[in-house]
């Protein structure tokens, strides 16, 4: 059995007041960074990376100029910090490693899946960075981390496939990045055209595009 420990009524107060304080400092802080970020999504769908300026983000925000650099640093940080928070609930490595089935037409749907939730997530972030990537490499850098993480774990899960007989002997590097452009493809002409080209659900795409890219790849 536990018993409840005693304490006076005024060091209970004054625990009280310090754990308050506390959670309250920290949930500030958690809630004046998240408010930057959102600031600066919403201006840069609006005005641009180049339009987009510290000083236009923290009125925004409601906070000083000088808590944006103390928080951030730079507005480069930002927008790491920015695709960081937008990805936060999808994470892509986790599908890779934790969730397949080792059945390729299976396991490509499921990671295919992911990977649509997570660049329509950042699909603003993205068709402004070929926009002004020219203008802006650091932008461009940022935005080529999204694919790169993926490539590396569809390879590692393709050698994988393979070590295991359910894999014809290819380039597993080249197969990762069809992988990627056709699924990217598929979101970029979805963002520029709507269903203008392909009428079918993104699930249709999905399926038939996945079973033929599979079947080619099984033994």
């Amino acid at each position: 059995m536990i018993y409840p420990v005693k304490v006076s009524g005024c060091l209970q107060l004054e625990f009280l007041k310090r754990f308050v304080e506390s959670w309250m400092k920290m949930n500030e802080m958690k809630t004046t960074s998240e408010r930057i970020i959102e600031a600066f999504l919403e201006l840069l769908r609006t005005y641009g990376y180049k339009g987009t300026t510290t000083r236009a983000i923290a009125d925004l925000a409601g906070v000083n100029e000088v808590t944006i650099f103390r928080n951030f640093g730079n507005k480069k940080k930002i927008m790491e910090k920015s695709v960081a928070y937008l990805s936060r609930n999808i994470v892509i490595d986790e599908l890779v490693h934790e969730e397949m089935a080792w059945d390729l037409e299976h396991d490509l749907l499921l990671i295919a899946d992911g990977y649509h939730r997570y660049i329509e997530n950042m699909k603003d972030l993205i068709l402004i960075s070929f926009r002004e990537a020219g203008m802006f490499p650091e932008l461009n850098e940022t935005i080529a981390l999204i694919p790169k993480q993926l490539k590396e774990d569809l390879v590692l899960y393709f050698t994988k496939m393979y070590n295991k007989g359910k894999l014809i002997e290819t380039d597993m590097e080249a197969q990762a990045m069809n992988f990627i452009w056709m699924n990217f493809g598929y979101f970029l002409s979805n963002s520029r055209f709507d269903e203008n080209i392909f009428s079918n659900s993104k699930q249709d795409f999905l399926k038939y595009s996945i079973q033929l890219f599979a079947r080619g790849l099984t033994p």
